[in-house]
């Protein structure tokens, strides 16, 4: 929905509040137009007080190139037979704030909706459009910890960003907004790069006339509406608030400004966080949510020998900046992050999917380009469970099927116009068959030339035996009949289903 309006000069972005009945929708809307002191408008409630259309508020602040940003917000109606006036709202949204109630006793009813709310976004034209669970009533006693309403959302593969809020009394309301906002941007901006940011004079659409778009569509399917009860309008007195948010969204005008003087260029720079700016991180909307899940974690930064810098031990993650990865401006930094997503790009359905890649504030005046992975368990470390766990007939089976994944990823990494090193250390398995889990090339480092496919045995070999030789003697385990059992070449079709569904249960 996001659109350029010529005539006033603003970006209109719109952030939609979805999320199952009850769970807080309007009250988390009502208290941020209460922090910003901006008024709420409400075309009309039922008789016990919950919303018939929409709730909406509007509120200006930021500039995103050369433009002020001028944020639509919108909460839809929850109860299941104003379920077409919710989808239609849901189209338009740039960003969707997900409030869910996180009492142990609702979980199952908000993961339901959340998930339903992927499958209704799934095909949203031109960008995706992000999500953030904004996890609700955390002052409840039976609230499901942060920690395992995280695994939940990775175990059903959809890690978004989660901000926790009490929206009773405004607790995690506007950092939630401040999240989402910038993921909008984010959108946006890429919407700007395929050409498909609509301009027009007088776009931004008005409550009014969302609400006349609204019954005309249900007017045409012979919809019966009765008269609704008067509008209900809540203004705010002023707060503090709304100023602090105005220099939150000034983020943008922030990252252009000339860059202070960067100081030492050898202290320790700052990690990078949620924060980043609009255009600084790649993808945007994954990302965004990688870096909400990074700021979790305690993280130590700490210089390599080299003089890279590096962060994560333990943590679950690997953040790795380059001793060369600074720029003194931001257009600098963004044309080499450019560059490397260009990379990525082109590995992708290769490399493992949870990684991002950051271009962040290095806290001296200065930008620094950070790549985050999320580890995963090697080829190395799932043989060496393996040795533990299996014995005679079923252990060579096993390391057959290992082997394999070391072959198939030879075959994939070897297509790439970049040069990845195979290996037991850097390859893992996936629930679709090898992938790459290591860093990823520096953003200056030259493509590969096209690379003749080498001798796939004498390189199992030499990995094998270096790695496993003194294990397999031990066991009585003959390599050449572990080798023997590896096609010369990989299979193709589904064939690799099997192997790797054993490897990742076992």
């Amino acid at each position: 929905m996001a659109v350029i309006d010529s005539e006033a000069g603003e970006i209109v972005i719109r952030l939609v509040y979805d999320g199952p009945p009850e769970a807080g929708k309007t009250t988390s809307l009502r208290a941020l137009a209460g922090s910003l002191s901006q008024a709420s408008y409400t075309p009309a409630e039922d008789a016990n007080g919950r919303t018939l259309w929409f709730d909406w508020m509007e509120y200006v602040g930021g500039r995103f190139e050369g433009s002020r940003i001028r944020c639509q917000v919108v909460s839809v109606p929850g109860q299941c037979e104003l379920g077409a006036r919710r989808r239609r709202v849901l189209e338009d949204a740039d960003v969707i704030v997900f409030v869910g109630d996180s009492s142990a006793r609702e979980m199952p009813r908000t993961l339901a909706h959340l998930f339903e709310l992927r499958a209704l976004i799934a095909d949203a034209p031109d960008a995706p459009i992000g999500v953030i669970l904004q996890a609700n009533k955390r002052d409840l006693g039976d609230a499901v910890p942060l920690e395992d309403l995280r695994a939940r959302l990775a175990e059903r593969g959809w890690p978004i960003g989660v901000v926790e809020s009490i929206a009773a009394d405004g607790t995690g309301i506007r950092e939630a907004f401040v999240y989402a906002v910038r993921l909008a941007l984010d959108r946006t901006r890429e919407l700007m790069i395929r050409g498909a940011l609509r301009t027009a004079p007088d776009a931004g659409t008005t409550a009014d006339q969302l609400l006349e778009i609204l019954r005309a569509e249900e007017q045409a399917l012979a919809t019966r509406l009765v008269d609704p009860p008067p509008a209900v309008v809540q203004a705010s007195p002023e707060s503090p608030a709304a100023e602090l948010l105005r220099e939150v969204l000034e983020f943008e005008t922030a990252a252009r400004s000339p860059p202070a003087p960067r100081g030492d260029r050898h202290g320790a720079p700052r990690l990078p966080d949620a924060g980043v700016p609009s255009g600084a991180i790649w993808p945007p909307v994954e990302g965004r949510a990688i870096l909400s899940e990074l700021a979790q974690t305690t993280l130590v930064l700490r210089r390599l020998s080299n003089g890279d810098w590096a962060a994560g031990l333990g943590s679950g993650w690997r953040v790795m900046s380059t001793r060369d990865a600074a720029f003194d401006t931001l257009d600098q930094g963004r044309a080499a992050l450019i560059q490397w997503a260009r990379l990525h790009a082109t590995a992708n359905g290769v490399i493992s999917p949870r990684r991002c890649i950051v271009l962040a504030d290095d806290g001296r005046g200065g930008w620094r380009l950070w790549q985050v992975v999320q580890t995963e368990e090697s080829l190395r470390e799932l043989i060496s469970r393996s040795l533990h766990e299996h014995t005679g007939e079923a252990l060579i089976a096993w390391l057959s099927q290992a082997v394999q994944l070391l072959v198939d990823a030879q075959d994939q990494l070897g297509g790439l116009p970049l040069a990845l090193p195979c290996n037991l250390d850097t390859i893992g398995a996936s629930e679709v068959g090898a992938i790459y889990i290591g860093l990823m090339p520096e953003p200056t480092t030259p493509l590969a030339e096209a690379r003749p496919r080498g001798d796939t045995r004498a390189m199992l070999r030499s990995q094998l035996d270096a790695a496993l030789g003194s294990d397999l003697r031990e066991r009585g385990l003959d390599l050449d009949a572990i080798l023997a059992r590896v096609p010369s070449q990989s299979p193709r079709g589904d064939s690799l289903a099997r192997p790797v569904t054993t490897l990742m249960g076992a």
